[in-house]
């Protein structure tokens, strides 16, 4: 048994999860940016980009024509 291991569909749903948490925090406290909670909220959507970002460069590593790969 693996322990400690999260595979790509995991850590995407982590960052799915994250973009929910900073888009329900824009949708019910819009502009709000002072109270630390809220703050922090955000700061866990942040972590969305960092994730896909890295899928990305995956997947470009991977791919055998990264012409085809950048145009989808």
């Amino acid at each position: 048994m693996k322990t400690g291991r999260l595979n790509a569909n995991q850590i995407k749903l982590i960052a799915i999860i994250a973009m929910t948490i900073d888009h329900l925090t824009w949708t019910i406290w819009p502009g709000t940016q002072t109270v630390w909670y809220i703050m922090a909220l955000h700061a866990v959507g942040r972590l969305t980009a960092p994730i896909m970002w890295f899928f990305i460069a995956e997947g470009c590593v991977h791919t055998r024509n990264i012409w085809k790969y950048a145009m989808r």
